[in-house]
């Protein structure tokens, strides 16, 4: 029985450090070379691959460590460093499928320093660039797509300095590709995964599978619809074409009607042909024994019976993508499963079933944010344990550098006395010219200590400023999402249950506890749609920045106290998603300070693009105030706008004058 992994696999691809398979690999022959030969590289690349194949393919979990001891012993004694590069790569491997983050980094991080001893220049490279590759891994599975890339970019710059290697290179840009799609930079994801295209006749077909796997998906999120259905014929081409073992095969065959059915599904809008492809995905998945597929299949069937109103026959199969996908704990399908299952309830009027299935979608989020939180912890826990090492190691040799320093000094005061009277001038003269030069290089690492001090606190606060605005950004979209999705529609179905008693029961319409009842929870459910589209508007996604400011103004307007008017010039095309979600933000903070403080009947916005230059003007006809004796609740109100203009590396001046108004402008430099 197989559980899908998705393509984790292969952006792990030098994770599994050695293509031995059982059937392949011959025991009794690599213990031979272990007992007969000589005490070098030969005996220790042997004991590595033994270890490695007791570990892995044998379950031999405790024999394998203590042959993979074995290993390292020798090496070291014999100061083999490529041998103990394979040694920590092995070790990692076996602590990061065990899940212990903390033990995998720290012999990733000590392969890279014994690679520095590597005397071949490709080899050192190859090697350092491996224990990039899966450090980015590391951070990849746990969630830190910004941490992953980030070393995948690294790797990527040593594989380039390497000989060309189409197969590496392809697994990065893949890597690459695909941490750029977690984080939705789109545009990104899919430039890079185009930079293998020039090389596809020098790659591997294994590799082939995910690179196609990811062009898609980079396809369809960019809008590339045409693009996409000329992937998936060359998929479909590659079950003739390429050259791949039974299991790959059927991975290749589970990608291709998955994929299929979402291009039908998004693109055509044929939802029929969309429902055949996901039930050849189900079949593939079964004949695979992929329970993972299989759920992802059922959820698949469920939502395109749900787009042909079939909903009798969408009903019992999302029931079973939800059990199954609890008993494999999958939370994350089963939590789409109920949403999914409550809607369609709700359109078939069985609002009793669906009550259940809402509940237990609340549940289920509690639980997956739970959850991720549990496993965002520990994975900072294992990293700060892994930071805490390197600085003792570090003082470490600190102290070794500080002791062998003081021996050597004491040895040469020892020579020196022991020169004769003739030379005693010539030693004092030269031990005041070394302490000289000890003292000018003092300095100047002081100065230079100084610096980067300064250097890292500045980095830090960038660093600390990106990560709170990221996680407020972050939060609203959860909330706005959990409002939406969840507490929304339950708010529906209370009302579809109060339409269903109103007209099971005439005499409650005369009731005015039932009217005030229905009434308050309309009211209800409409605050709740308010606070989520305040929190994320639908219209700043889909329309972009000009739109939903312009919108907003027309909402405040609305409420004839103030009156808002945009000016908006070069602004015809978007800016990036994210931009614009930050400028939103800044501009509705200023409002709110407007509305709360200034007393203002008028307002103006302004956008103005020329180029790359943008200009943000916010101005009000209001009481204004002394920017220099500003109270606390003004400067508490700018703090977060000021936060987000620095985030966009923006500039910011304010002019107010009592009773005349406050002008605020802000300049960015966007970069696309």
């Amino acid at each position: 029985m197989r559980k899908k992994i998705g393509f984790l696999v292969f952006l792990m691809s030098f994770l599994l450090v050695f293509q031995v398979l059982g059937q392949r690999f011959n025991e009794d022959s690599i213990r031979q070379v272990i007992a007969t030969s000589k005490e070098d590289s030969l005996k220790v690349d042997a004991m590595l691959d033994y270890a490695n194949f007791l570990i892995r393919h044998k379950n031999e979990e405790q024999k394998g460590l203590e042959v993979l001891q074995q290993a390292y012993d020798l090496a070291t004694a014999n100061r083999l460093s490529k041998e103990l590069t394979r040694y920590h790569l092995i070790l990692s491997n076996h602590l990061y499928l065990k899940n212990d983050w903390a033990g995998a980094i720290e012999n990733l991080n000590r392969m890279q320093v014994v690679a520095q001893e590597i005397p071949d220049l490709d080899a050192r490279g190859d090697a350092i660039m491996r224990s990039t590759n899966n450090l980015a891994g590391i951070h990849y599975f746990n969630g830190d797509f910004l941490g992953a890339l980030e070393y995948y970019l690294k790797g990527l710059e040593l594989v380039e300095q390497l000989p060309h290697n189409a197969n590496s290179k392809s697994t990065l840009y893949v890597n690459i590709a695909s941490a750029y799609r977690q984080l939705n930079l789109h545009n990104k994801s899919y430039e890079y995964i185009q930079r293998i295209t020039p090389m596809l006749g020098e790659m591997s077909d294994v590799l082939k599978v995910p690179y196609y796997y990811e062009l898609f998906q980079s396809q369809l999120n960019t809008g590339r619809g045409e693009e996409a259905r000329q992937t998936l014929g060359v998929i479909e081409n590659g079950f003739q074409t390429f050259n791949l073992n039974d299991g790959q095969m059927q991975d290749l065959r589970i990608q291709f009607h998955e994929q299929s059915g979402l291009y039908e599904m998004t693109v055509t809008q044929d939802y029929r042909k969309a429902l055949a492809q996901f039930q050849m995905h189900l079949k593939s998945s079964l004949e695979a024994e992929s329970d993972y597929s299989a759920v992802e299949a059922k959820y698949n069937i469920g939502t395109a019976l749900d787009s042909l109103h079939l909903y009798n026959q969408a009903i019992p199969v999302l029931k079973q993508a939800f059990e199954q996908g609890r008993a494999l704990d999958m939370e994350e399908f089963s939590l789409k499963s109920a949403k999914l299952l409550v809607k369609i309830y709700a359109k078939s009027k069985l609002e009793k079933e669906g009550l259940y299935f809402a509940q237990v979608a609340i549940h289920l989020s509690d639980s997956i944010l739970s959850a991720e939180k549990l496993k965002e912890l520990n994975f900072l826990e294992a990293k700060y344990q892994t930071q805490k090492k390197e600085e003792e190691i570090s003082k470490l040799n600190e102290l070794n550098a500080a002791r062998e320093l003081e021996v050597q000094q004491r040895n040469r005061v020892l020579l020196g006395l022991s020169i004769g009277g003739t030379l005693l001038l010539l030693v004092l003269g030269l031990l005041y010219r070394n302490a000289k030069q000890r003292q000018i290089i003092a300095e100047k690492d002081q100065k230079l200590q100084v610096e980067q001090i300064k250097f890292l606190e500045h980095q830090q606060q960038v660093v600390s400023l990106q990560s709170m605005v990221n996680g407020q950004e972050t939060e609203r979209t959860r909330i706005a999402k959990d409002l939406h999705d969840g507490l929304g529609g339950l708010f529906s179905t209370i009302k579809m249950h109060f339409s269903t008693l109103q007209h099971e029961q005439p005499s409650l319409k005369t009731e005015p506890l039932f009217a005030k009842s229905y009434e308050m929870v309309n009211t209800a459910s409409e605050e709740v749609r308010r606070i989520a589209h305040n929190m994320m508007p639908e219209v700043l996604i889909k329309l972009g920045l000009v739109q939903a400011t312009q919108d907003l103004c027309h909402s405040i307007s609305a409420g004839k106290l103030l009156q808002v008017s945009l000016q908006a010039y070069g602004m015809d095309a978007r800016l990036s998603s994210s931009t614009e979600v930050m400028l939103f933000r800044i501009i509705q903070e200023l409002l709110n300070n407007i509305i709360k403080h200034s007393g203002a009947t008028q307002a103006i916005i302004q956008f103005n693009r020329e180029g790359n230059r943008l200009s943000v003007t916010v101005e009000d006809n209001g009481r204004g105030f002394n920017t220099a004796e500003s109270d606390g609740k003004i400067h508490s109100g700018l703090s977060s706008v000021e936060n987000r203009v620095s985030y966009l590396n923006g500039k910011m001046s304010i002019d107010s004058q009592k009773e005349v108004g406050t002008t605020v402008m802000m300049d960015f430099l966007i970069q696309e």
